[in-house]
């Protein structure tokens, strides 16, 4: 019986072709285990590509994704029989993992090196002659090298070793480094919620790709998914909800959601993370986007704004009007809830709070939100501002630094000078909240919503699950700009909102790939990218490799 992986697989794969290739309607099954390889005859990446990266002209280039800074492409392959390295014990496991069982030996074939090859803390320089030498002043950047080699990295088809176990790879010196630091993708897992094996799928193909930073949207209106333990209702609550909008209707399911994650299942995500050398970045929504926390906290919310005050989990969609009131109970909630994400995040130096689409209307008509704004003489709108600058310092009391949306530059003046802004607001102008960013000192990541929101269509057909709404090609996110005025950017960042990536991690697979392959090349490579057409095509050679993030041993496909 095929394993949900070797399914997943099939179908990223396959939804690959169909964007790229044009094959809409293609779909796929899997014919059995790579043992079975015969018998399934020829795969269907075999039939697509004609030929393999080793049996096309040798001036053809290499297909690696994101592109490398420099590319010296020497004369011939190197024939390594069994994979032996000399490496630091956590990148010997990378190679494991990756690529496939080690031994460990000092006149191996692969040698990690520790040295200062003056490409910065993620650079690396790959050289393969008679051996295969990455070098580079960290061990993330010896990672990135053994990413690299792995999408170089081919099977020997002519090869009589019956365990399958000889290799082959192209001669070649790489030099390379990063064009920017951020390098990420959100998942929120309020609106649909994701699995720690799920959650870390992802992970594992963002880092074939040297993706960097993971933003996991913890809490929103529709669900609260990690606990807090001074606050228990946040789970018995705030994580259920009666039930799910229908497709884009007015209608629900009446089915009941209930989903969260026990501390263990997070520490395991962080670990997985940390061994993969990304940075997780947890997300509290405040003071917006919060009817799941005063679902569970009634008091929490501007209950003196109406008279029948009895607020549910979101069964809806949209911007909605529940807010935390101003209070002090409320702002002593709020550094609560990030004194714990602080704890139990203890190696993220960057937490999210949020701050985008606040809506002012319970405010209004609450007395004291009205009283608050009085004494502190602020507009209503400035309560979020202030709200949010309480809940920064804190975090900077913390040692650690606030990511805001950038909604918060049109409230809060007065941010600790570390807080990074989120751009997502490409209506308004990147250019100009840019610039407003780095008028007050903030540094900015780039999340533009035309070009970088994965929950969008990305073929004109639909064929393929549900989106939002819109159309965000494969050609447009290779075009995400990387400038925003006169701001500091950071980097950038995929979008993979779940209002309607609702079928679990085989939807996410398709929302997210190979857009978010795009997206890590415009932000390895920067400027200095080669172009959409060159991509494509190189592309289309990294299928395989895509599979193999996914599952070890890729299956054979045949068409239905």
């Amino acid at each position: 019986m095929p394993s949900k992986t070797a399914l997943m697989a099939v179908f990223l794969v396959l939804s690959i072709f169909n964007l790229l290739v044009g094959y809409a309607e293609t779909h796929a099954e899997v014919k059995g285990e790579s043992s079975c390889a015969q018998d399934a005859g020829p795969s269907l990446l075999q039939l697509r590509t004609q030929s393999s990266l080793f049996n096309a002209p040798k001036e053809e280039p290499l297909a690696i994704i994101p592109a490398p800074k420099s590319v010296l492409r020497k004369k011939g392959v190197l024939e390594i029989p069994r994979i032996t390295v000399d490496a630091p014990a956590a990148l010997v496991r990378t190679l494991e993992e990756f690529i496939g069982p080690t031994v460990t030996s000092e006149d191996a074939f692969f040698q990690l090196r520790l040295k200062d090859v003056k490409l910065g803390e993620e650079g690396c320089v790959l050289n393969v002659s008679d051996r295969v030498v990455i070098e580079a002043a960290s061990e993330h950047g010896l990672f990135h090298g053994v990413m690299t080699v792995r999408q170089l990295l081919q099977k020997d088809s002519n090869s009589n070793d019956l365990n399958g176990s000889r290799w082959k790879i192209p001669r070649v010196e790489i030099r390379d480094e990063p064009a920017l630091h951020w390098r990420g993708l959100m998942l929120d897992v309020s609106r649909h919620f994701f699995y720690p094996a799920d959650v870390k799928h992802l992970l594992r193909t963002m880092a074939l790709f040297k993706m960097n930073h993971f933003h996991w949207h913890l809490t929103d209106d529709q669900g609260w998914r990690f606990p807090v333990a001074k606050y228990p209702n946040l789970i018995r609550l705030g994580a259920f909800r009666r039930a799910s909008p229908l497709g884009h209707t007015d209608r629900t399911d009446n089915t009941p959601y209930n989903h969260s994650y026990t501390e263990l299942e997070i520490e395991d995500v962080i670990s997985f993370a940390e061994s993969l050398y990304i940075q997780v970045v947890p997300e509290f929504d405040l003071p917006g986007h919060s009817q799941a926390a005063i679902a569970s906290y009634p008091e929490l919310g501007n209950f003196d704004s109406s008279e029948h005050w009895e607020p549910q989990v979101a069964t809806s969609f949209g911007a909605l009007p529940y807010t935390l009131s101003p209070s002090e109970k409320s702002v002593n909630f709020t550094k609560d809830v990030l004194s714990e994400m602080a704890r139990l995040f203890e190696k993220s130096s960057y937490i999210h709070i949020g701050g985008d689409e606040v809506s002012t209307s319970q405010w209004s008509k609450s007395p004291v939100a009205l009283e608050v704004a009085r004494e502190n003489n602020v507009g209503l709108s400035h309560l979020e501002g202030m709200m949010l600058e309480k809940a920064s310092n804190h975090l900077h009391d913390l040692h650690r630094n606030a990511v805001v949306w950038d909604d918060a530059l049109d409230s809060a003046n007065s941010l600790p000078q570390g807080t990074v802004v989120m751009i997502w607001r490409e209506f308004v102008g990147l250019g100009k909240q840019g610039d407003k960013a780095a008028a007050r000192g903030h540094s900015v990541v780039l999340a533009p919503s035309e070009h970088a929101y994965f929950d969008r269509w990305q073929d004109q057909k639909h064929a393929e699950f549900d989106a939002i709404c819109c159309f965000t090609p494969l050609s447009r996110v290779y075009d995400t700009p990387i400038r925003a005025g006169r701001a500091n950017v950071l980097g950038i960042q995929g979008q993979l909102w779940s209002e309607y990536i609702r079928q679990g991690a085989r939807n996410l697979d398709y929302m997210a790939w190979p857009r978010g392959c795009a997206l890590a090349e415009v932000a390895w490579s920067g400027e200095q990218r080669p172009g959409f057409q060159d991509f494509r095509e190189r592309l289309q050679k990294r299928t395989q490799e895509i599979c193999f993030a996914l599952e070890k041993n890729p299956r054979f496909f045949t068409k239905r």
